[in-house]
């Protein structure tokens, strides 16, 4: 470096005499002062370099500082040719350096088939941070990955793309040029990786998932084809679907394929031409008379082949109703209510048809309901010697009548008092006709009325404590001696009675017993008893919290039925001769279904009436009285006991 130094100024030197200076020739330019040759050796050139300086360093130059000096300034990112302005006394840029901004890491995202968006990605860079602005895009096809025939393609100028057919099997990539808002710029335009574009798997399904046709009509099933292959043709195949209840091809319904040709069997192929997006068939629905209900076609499409890679798309079946324009043959009985008397007749119940088929004959049963009260064979039979009816009863409606069915019996007249009976009939396990239903009039009930006059019951004995007792006498037995006490006195029922009441009894019984009676020959026995209180209530020390009256019922085979009666109402509520008397059951010791009424009677006291007693040779009613205050007592009066044909 010195050498060089002392070799410049040398040439300085001689040169100065001179007038001209020349580095690396020897023939300066005649009108230069400075003549620099830029071959350094044969074949090698160079260039003039400046002084480089910092901005720290350029700060220290001697002043004042010439004006017109000139420097290079190298400093981060700043770098500027230099010239100082005298005048002004500051330097002034020439001109300054400044890089091209940068894009890498160009590549695209998106899915790589026909009709489908691709977006550009890259990273961009400046070396004087400079901010991007106005970066342009361009999108390119070639016949492969590198590039072989790459075209531009025409309006593809922005960061996404959306591929159209004519990409399909060929290559695509991204160019992208970055530019800045300052600075120097365009950059330089980079490319993508090219990528394959693929055309779409073809989809084939029905157009709509179901469609109706009416009998006697016909309907066209559309089929859609996405993304067909424009150069192949696609095929599939219909089947039937095991669910259809339409009957059989070319008998209840026809199909044309989309060339217009009869199908035959299932299942039948649909040919779609390359680059089609739909197909067609056409269904005929045929009118029949077997039914009165809507069937159901169902169509599967399977075996897709030819155009790309075919598949089933989301509607694979298609559901076509035949909506039936027949009305279903309805059975029902002509009414639900039919009576004969009980007088030897026949008996008739009449079975109506409506709709009935012209083809099909239909058949009904008729059933024995079991809550019939008549016994069958007994109270009416099929030939008037006791040959009962056998159900349940088939009957007939031919094809093409609506002439309503008959069914007849004989009605016993059994000269027996034993009320009007009943017998209650179904209809059921209906077939045939169009689809045949049971109407309205499911059931009837054919009432025999009884034409005997009925036997009223008997009265079996009665006790109602006069002086001149009633017949038949009911005997009584006083259980508790000292506590009842029998009275001839003032009594609502005019002009007086004579009663059993119980006196005085705190915290105990009062107990009486009638009979006993022979009930054995009558269906059941029914007590009645004359019932009233005084200063009676419903707290205390009862069975239930108060006062009570229990009846208990006994037979010769030792058996108690026992039931149990308390005042209803409020507490405290009182009873006397001056209002009716109120009362209810509140346990039945034997849990039967005998029953205990309470009507109302004459002001001061209500009857008593227990039905359902138990028929037996010695029938014995007892009744015990119960109150627990000596200013307290019950009266009974006219116990009676009837037997019941």
């Amino acid at each position: 470096m010195k050498v060089l130094r002392i070799i410049l100024l040398c040439l300085f030197a001689f040169n100065y005499a001179y007038a001209q200076v020349g580095i690396g020739t020897e023939t300066p330019d005649p009108a230069a002062i400075l003549d620099v040759r830029s071959e350094i050796s044969p074949g090698v050139y160079g260039g003039l370099k400046l002084p480089t300086l910092t901005l720290a360093q350029r700060a220290t130059i001697t002043a004042p500082i010439p004006d017109g000096l000139m420097i290079y300034l190298s400093d981060g990112n700043n770098r500027c040719l230099q010239i100082y302005d005298g005048t002004r006394s500051q330097w002034m840029d020439w001109y300054c350096m400044n890089e091209l901004p940068e894009a890498s890491l160009v590549d695209y995202t998106g899915i790589l088939e026909v009709d489908e968006n691709l977006s550009a990605s890259y990273t961009y860079t400046d070396g004087e941070n400079d901010t991007e602005s106005g970066t342009s895009y361009q999108w390119y096809r070639a016949d492969d990955a590198s590039g072989t025939n790459v075209i531009a393609i025409s309006g593809a100028t922005a960061a996404t793309y959306l591929t159209t057919t004519a990409d399909g099997n060929f290559y695509v990539a991204v160019g992208v040029t970055p530019r800045a808002s300052t600075g120097a710029s365009p950059g330089i335009e980079i490319l993508s990786p090219y990528r394959e574009i693929e055309f779409k798997q073809t989809e084939i399904e029905f157009a709509v998932a179901s469609s109706t046709i009416p009998e006697n009509d016909f309907s066209t099933i559309n089929i859609n084809v996405l993304n067909p292959s424009p150069t192949v043709a696609t095929t599939v195949e219909v089947n039937l679907n095991a669910a259809s209840t339409t009957g059989v091809l070319g008998t209840d319904y026809d199909i044309d394929d989309n060339n217009s040709v009869a199908v035959t069997a299932f299942p039948f192929t649909i040919t779609i031409p390359a680059g089609a997006t739909t197909a067609s068939f056409v269904v005929y629905a045929y009118a029949d008379d077997n039914n009165a209900v809507d069937e159901i076609l169902q169509l599967d499409l399977q075996n897709p082949s030819g155009g790309i890679n075919p598949i089933i798309g989301a509607v694979g079946s298609h559901s076509v109703p035949f909506i039936d324009d027949d009305s279903a043959t309805e059975i029902a009985f002509d009414s639900i209510t039919y009576s004969e008397v009980e007088n030897g007749l026949v008996g008739s119940v009449d079975i109506n048809i409506i709709n009935p088929s012209t083809l099909t004959a239909t058949t009904v049963e008729v059933a024995l309901n079991a809550s019939s009260t008549a016994t069958n064979g007994v109270d009416y039979d099929t030939d008037a010697i006791g040959t009962a009816l056998t159900f349940p009863i088939t009957v007939t409606f031919p094809a093409n009548t609506s002439a309503s069915q008959q069914i007849d019996f004989f009605i016993t007249n059994d000269l027996i008092s034993e009320g009007d009976e009943t017998i209650v009939l179904d209809l059921q396990n209906v077939s045939g006709g169009i689809s045949a239903i049971i109407g309205a009039n499911a059931s009837t009930t054919f009432t025999i009325v009884d034409d005997e006059v009925p036997l009223s019951p008997v009265l079996l004995g009665i006790q109602d404590f006069e002086v001149t007792a009633a017949t038949p006498t009911l005997n009584y037995t006083v259980n508790t001696p000292g506590v009842f006490r029998t009275t001839n006195g003032a009594s609502p029922n005019s002009p007086a009675y004579i009663d059993a009441r119980s006196y005085g009894v705190i915290n105990g019984d009062a107990d009486l017993d009638f009979g006993p009676v022979d009930s054995s020959g009558y269906t059941d026995a029914t007590l009645t008893f004359r019932l009233a209180a005084f200063s009676i209530n419903s707290t205390g020390n009862g069975l239930d919290g108060g006062d009570y009256v229990d009846v208990y019922i006994s037979d010769d085979n030792g058996a108690t039925y026992s039931y149990e009666l308390e005042i209803t109402g409020n507490s405290n509520r009182r009873y006397d001769y001056s209002a009716t008397g109120s009362y209810s059951l509140v346990y039945d010791g034997n849990n039967t279904a005998t029953s205990v009424t309470t009507p109302n009677g004459t002001a001061g006291y209500s009857t008593i009436e227990i039905t359902g007693l138990p028929s037996t040779a010695n029938l014995v009613v007892g009744i015990v009285l119960f109150n627990d205050n000596a200013n307290e007592l019950w009266v009974i009066d006219n116990v009676e006991i009837y037997g019941n044909p």
